[in-house]
């Protein structure tokens, strides 16, 4: 148990995807320990992720940039709250489909709208691969499977001082060092979302499969406790975990998706978690074979000693018999002897006196 508790979490991210064997040694940790390690797992996928998406923030930041001044009429930010009128179509929501960067639907709107309206839009971006609405308080992205709730602008802009800005002011922000300030802003917005979203995700995921891999174990008349399959539900999402990861930042760069990619990960989930019960199941039965093997032995030799008990005894019976009879025999020889004496000389003496 000591060993167990010292392990690392790159030792056990290793064992969890290729050392399917080993899973008994981390079914057995406690549950705290299980849940430190998959909230590492998450910060590792919540900070790449966060990375790919802050990277295609940038790239359409840049782009809205050049838009801005090939298409904007009148564009306003004062006080978090953002006002943007086209020149094409004004007093109009501005949509702007950008296949090369982007991957998606930006939608513009800074009118007053209704909740109705904004799930509209929600509605608009969920069949692209990537999407942003940009409102006038609040914008709210789509990525990989998820739209986001809410991101204030004044939580955006407090952060890199802005209160007061018109077009030529957002273009030469755009276009100058200070963007990156914002990168960072949301980048770090971003991050606590996807962690805390995704990490509680994973945690009723766990719970999900440790129901699934509980009932195997009763079929599979392997009496386990509910923590202990938990423990090998969360182990077993690691490689899910990271092909969820390199997916998510090849859909978000890139656009390529995976038809199927959610019926593979439950699928690799539960293959892990019965293949690590059956192997439990078997080294159970291993150790019971062991056992009964060790049970016979013990018996085999506990039965030499009672024969070896008996016939110890047997040989002391024996010698005492013999003992008995010997000392029997002397003290009869003596008797007998002491009787020859006692008669012996009596004749020979009237003899001598009749003489």
């Amino acid at each position: 148990m000591e060993e167990e508790s010292k392990m690392s979490f790159f030792k056990k991210l290793k064992l969890s995807i290729f050392n399917l064997e080993e899973y008994q040694k981390l079914a057995t940790e406690k549950i705290k320990r299980t849940i430190i390690y998959i909230a590492i797992l998450m910060l590792i996928f919540a900070f790449f992720s966060t990375l790919s998406i802050t990277y295609v923030f940038h790239n359409v930041i840049q782009n809205i940039g050049a838009y801005i001044e090939e298409h904007i009429e009148e564009l306003s930010f004062k006080n978090g709250i953002l006002y943007v009128n086209s020149k094409d179509k004004p007093n109009e929501a501005i949509i702007i489909d950008e296949e090369t960067n982007f991957n998606g639907r930006i939608i513009i709107d800074t009118a007053d709208l209704t909740e109705e309206q904004i799930n509209k839009y929600k509605s608009d971006i969920e069949s692209y691969y990537n999407g942003l609405i940009i409102l006038k308080d609040k914008i709210i992205i789509k990525t990989y499977n998820m739209i986001s709730e809410p991101i204030y602008l004044k939580d955006l802009t407090d952060g890199i001082h802005l209160v007061n800005i018109e077009k030529n002011d957002i273009i030469n922000f755009i276009s100058g060092s200070s963007v990156y300030k914002l990168d960072a802003i949301f980048f770090g917005v971003i991050f606590i979302f996807l962690y805390i979203n995704n990490f509680a995700l994973v945690l009723l995921d766990a719970i999900l499969y440790s129901l699934i891999g509980y009932i195997l174990g009763g079929i599979s008349r392997i009496k386990l406790r509910f923590s202990v399959v938990y423990n090998i539900a969360i182990y077993s999402l690691t490689l899910p975990v990271l092909l969820n990861l390199v997916y998510t930042v090849i859909n978000t760069l890139t656009g390529y998706t995976i038809t199927y990619f959610s019926v593979m990960y439950t699928a690799i989930t539960c293959i892990y978690i019965f293949t690590a019960i059956l192997m439990i199941k078997s080294d159970i039965i291993k150790k019971q074979m062991e056992l009964s093997k060790i049970i016979e032995e013990q018996e085999k030799i506990k039965q030499e000693m009672a024969k070896k008990e008996l016939e110890r005894k047997e040989e002391e019976e024996k010698e005492r018999v013999r003992k008995k009879d010997e000392k029997q025999r002397k003290e009869e020889k003596k008797k007998q002897e002491k009787k020859e004496n006692n008669n012996g000389p009596e004749p020979q003496a009237n003899i001598k006196e009749k003489a």
